[in-house]
């Protein structure tokens, strides 16, 4: 049965174990651009990992140029994070600076407290500063080039470009893996650049898959990726890499393949490759992944044609574009996902409480950030959710007069 069905036991201990041995690892995109995202030791410990590689390491020509076109807005938003840190922390300051006015704290504990502002102030500045000078003279990007020199693979040419969006569009309609979950980007653009990006998952992917032919061996992608057309997920846990990706890699290419997140990957690294990444590491990669599943679900669920600004003078005909039932659907939907975003802030409570113990003034920052975010992102649910239940409302009273 195994060999009928081999990519539906795809995770058992011998083959594992035989494919870490013997195959190459390639890196998606988003692991690359995820280093600008991780604190000084993790960013670290990453490269260390990467350099041990050697030639057992390999990057696609795809892979490489997505991050180079999306290097420079990465760094850009991670500056913008420390930026609105230090606006926050400067406004909560500026609170207690009043001495006249509640709240009011002793002039010791303030005295203490200042000190302690300007030290973080000073730290989040040198921090943001680094993240912009990256956009100009970035030394991720530079690291990266000495640690993937000669092994990013060729560029395709535009006839095969052209050919694999041809190919692309059958496989998208069809649902065939990967990159059918970008069928509607850039969606009706005519411009060759934004066409490519919707086919990028498929032309990262036959990379893949020439190079396996062109040196007769087995692959571990290693990815950020979390759609589902990668992953094989059920009850919104994630059982494995989808079958139908691994049966197209062994039928293409007669050799094995697997797929691990960057979390995953390290943690087995320090097993099958004898590495040495702390479980403080693993951990602060492994939270990253989560944090954005989830924020991408509940992003995605609130993607409708409704938006509070049109709240207000919002006649009966335009009501009417959906019907109450749709409202009372979009409410229930959006309290699971406020429940889901306490998960995620509790999580992250927990997170930042253990992070202000044990862990380095970076690494309680980046916690921090991002319990803002989610913080922010609740009171937006919040909003829709009163907007919803208002709608629903005003159009079941609508219905009884």
């Amino acid at each position: 049965m195994k060999s009928l069905f081999p990519s539906h036991f795809a995770s058992d201990q011998n083959r594992i174990s035989n494919l870490w041995a013997e195959c190459i690892f390639v890196f998606d995109t988003n692991v690359l651009t995820g280093i600008y995202k991780y604190s000084d030791e993790t960013r670290d410990a990453l490269y260390q990992v990467i350099e041990s590689l050697g030639e057992r390491l390999w990057v696609p020509y795809q892979v490489m140029l997505e991050y180079l076109d999306n290097r420079a807005k990465i760094v850009h938003d991670q500056s913008k994070l420390y930026t609105s840190a230090i606006s926050k922390l400067e406004e909560f300051k500026a609170e207690l600076e009043i001495p006249t006015r509640h709240p009011f704290v002793s002039k010791d504990i303030y005295e203490d407290f200042c000190r302690s502002t300007e030290m973080v102030l000073d730290d989040l500045k040198g921090r943001r500063d680094l993240h912009e000078g990256r956009i100009t003279d970035d030394d991720v990007k530079a690291r990266l080039a000495e640690l993937l020199e000669g092994k990013v693979g060729p560029k395709y040419s535009v006839e095969k470009l052209n050919a694999l969006v041809i190919e692309g569009d059958i496989r998208y309609s069809q649902k065939i893996p990967p990159g059918f979950e970008d069928r509607d980007k850039h969606k009706g653009s005519i411009l060759t650049k934004e066409i490519n990006k919707r086919y990028g998952d498929l032309v990262f992917w036959n990379q893949i898959l020439d190079k396996s032919k062109e040196s007769s061996t087995s692959v571990i992608l290693v990815t950020g990726e979390r759609k589902e057309d990668w992953w094989s997920i059920c009850g919104g846990k994630t059982i494995g890499p989808l079958p139908e990706l691994m049966d197209e890699f062994l039928e293409t290419t007669g050799k094995d393949f697997y797929i691990y997140s960057t979390h995953s990957f390290l943690k087995l690294a320090n097993e099958h490759l004898h590495q040495h990444t702390s479980p403080a590491a693993v951990e602060e990669v492994r939270d990253s992944f989560i944090n954005e599943k989830q924020l991408s679900i509940l992003e995605r669920d609130l993607s409708s044609p409704e938006d509070d600004t049109n709240e207000v003078a919002v006649d009966n005909s335009a009501s009417r574009k959906y019907d109450v039932s749709y409202y009372q659907r979009e409410e229930l939907l959006i309290a699971t996902s406020i429940t889901q975003m306490d998960l995620v802030i509790q999580n992250l409570r927990d997170k930042l409480s253990e992070a202000e113990l044990v862990s380095s003034p970076s690494v309680v920052t980046i916690y921090k950030e991002r319990l803002g975010y989610s913080l922010r992102r609740r009171k937006s649910l919040r909003m829709k959710q009163r907007y919803y239940a208002r709608r629903t409302s005003q159009m079941l009273n609508d219905d009884l007069i």
